[in-house]
């Protein structure tokens, strides 16, 4: 009778410890689910704003190549800006608090799908990439574009375009007030070449980082999200 009753013990606390780790199992799958879906779709805008971000680039150089430098085109300016000034809105930064929880706490362990283990832990060096290749991009326009820009940058147009900083560069483009044109500083040093070049190697940047680190975190993202769907049954 002893032995029964310790072993039904053993028996209720083992399905008790059962319980809670499925539970928990779950609640940490809804989180993680939410991170990534979230990111999914910050990605998804930011894959956009890159494709944005490259056509102005190929225009800007296309443009140096042989237009009018004294007499600039109303579009020159809103593409030097976009091409070469504005980052943070192609730039992605995954949100990984619940991922570096599993990891760091353990609690890897409470799903119980091997796949899905293995396919979370393919996404935190997806994320690892990613991250560096953005501060690869960071260190050369720090390196190369910005000592171009703060030489050849009208900022008093982009003081004009942009209504003393009342209202976002992205939001002048959208009122389409493109009849201010600007002029290059110090227009006299100012290179077709090194503009072309500078201008085409960050272009190629920014495609390669859209066709390899970011287009692989979206698919292992992608992956762990379908796998959640599958093993908790999440929507």
């Amino acid at each position: 009778m002893l032995f029964l009753a310790v072993f039904c013990g053993f028996l209720a606390e083992n399905q008790r410890e059962h319980y809670i780790e499925n539970q928990r199992a779950k609640q940490l799958a809804k989180n993680l689910y939410k991170e990534l879906y979230a990111d999914s779709a910050s990605m998804a805008q930011i894959i956009l704003n890159r494709h944005n971000k490259e056509r102005e680039a190929q225009y800007f150089v296309d443009y140096v190549k042989d237009s009018d430098l004294v007499n600039l085109s109303p579009r020159f300016f809103p593409s030097f800006v976009m091409a070469l000034i504005q980052i943070q809105y192609i730039i992605f930064e995954p949100s990984d608090g619940i991922l570096n929880q599993l990891r760091n706490s353990g609690e890897l362990r409470y799903f119980k799908s091997s796949e899905l283990q293995t396919e979370i832990g393919k996404l935190g060096v997806k994320i690892s990439h990613l991250r560096t290749r953005n501060e690869r991009e960071y260190s050369y326009i720090e390196t190369y574009s910005r000592p171009f820009i703060l030489k050849h940058m009208d900022f008093e147009w982009y003081e004009t375009f942009t209504r003393r900083g009342t209202i976002l560069l992205v939001e002048a483009l959208k009122s389409a007030h493109l009849g201010t044109t600007g002029r290059l500083s110090n227009a006299e040093s100012f290179s077709r070449g090194e503009a072309q070049s500078l201008t085409s190697y960050y272009l190629l940047l920014l495609r390669s980082t859209r066709q390899i680190q970011y287009r692989e975190y979206a698919e292992a993202n992608h992956r762990v999200l379908e796998l959640l769907r599958k093993e908790f049954h999440l929507e």
